[in-house]
């Protein structure tokens, strides 16, 4: 327009939340150490908990790459304890580096979510997959060692971010065992959220029943509240539903604040947007609701 301060813009800025689970389990259990590495305390300049991760993993991977193999990995009685030290070091020198930001971040953004040793193993796969064409490397014929590496690279993510969020790690840890206690009840796990929303969690085993038609027979499941609980998915999925539960009301009690100010305000799960001109009040804003979700 040539006069960019008087242009009526109305495409939205999009403002995301640093690791939004790990910010909520900081939150939760006062955890000042993981709170200052997603951004919820005073620092001199934004700290981003995938590079931290990141290098943490990178040095073990370096150290296990330059281990030397203290045995003939050629020979016939070979112990188990070898074979899971030579797995280790060969994982570790297909992955050295190959290792960035991207590989870690789905793994860390999700280890709050429940995310298991196979759904981590798949998420690290996708990127060493990338990596490995990228250099001319036939994925095809490597595809057991690339496998094994994966999970090699999964165990080691979720070992450091259990290290570096022990916070995070124990509150998630209390709410399952919170869960375990009240399944083995026999009653399903519920609660009300912040925002006074009540929540049961519907998780039930499920029955096949077969009805025969004349032309057909068709396989139909009855999950209905009649049956007896699914104990397991009542305990796993608990944790990551509560703070799922954590997100909606923040960004809830950020909408409506918003919309006490009229301003415009849209968003998707931990990604606030509203038009460049009321940025700077969306953040004041979204920082109130968060601390008043949890003063």
């Amino acid at each position: 327009s040539g006069d960019p301060e008087n242009y009526m813009c109305s495409l939205p800025v999009h403002m995301d939340g640093s690791c939004n689970g790990l910010q909520h389990y900081a939150a939760l259990g006062r955890d000042k150490g993981g709170g200052k590495a997603v951004n919820l305390c005073v620092a001199d300049k934004p700290q981003d908990v995938y590079i931290g991760v990141m290098h943490e993993v990178i040095r073990r991977v370096a150290a296990d790459a330059d281990e030397m193999i203290p045995f003939d990995e050629n020979k016939e009685n070979i112990t188990g304890g070898e074979k899971d030290l030579l797995k280790k070091i060969k994982s570790a020198r297909l992955v050295n580096g190959l290792i960035d930001r991207g590989v870690v971040k789905r793994t860390v953004m999700t280890s709050v979510y429940g995310v298991t040793y196979i759904g981590a193993k798949n998420q690290i796969k996708e990127k060493i997959d990338e990596k490995l064409e990228e250099k001319g490397c036939d994925i095809d014929e490597l595809e057991q060692e690339i496998h094994t590496a994966c999970g090699y690279l999964a165990s080691l993510t979720m070992e450091v971010m259990g290290q570096q969020f022990k916070g995070a790690r124990q509150t998630m840890n209390w709410l399952t065992e919170c869960a375990r206690l009240i399944a083995a009840q026999g009653q399903p796990v519920s609660f009300i959220s912040p925002i006074g929303v009540p929540v049961v969690q519907p998780y039930r085993q499920r029955r096949p029943f077969t009805v025969v038609t004349l032309l057909q027979s068709i396989t139909l499941t009855n999950d209905s509240d009649k049956m007896p609980l699914h104990r397991q998915r009542q305990v796993s999925a608990f944790p990551p539903n509560y703070v799922h539960s954590l997100d909606s009301s923040h960004m809830l009690l950020t909408a409506i604040e918003m919309q006490k100010r009229e301003l415009h305000f849209s968003a998707v799960h931990d990604s606030y947007w509203t038009h460049p001109c009321d940025i700077e009040e969306m953040n004041t804003v979204l920082r109130g609701s968060f601390i008043e979700l949890y003063d």
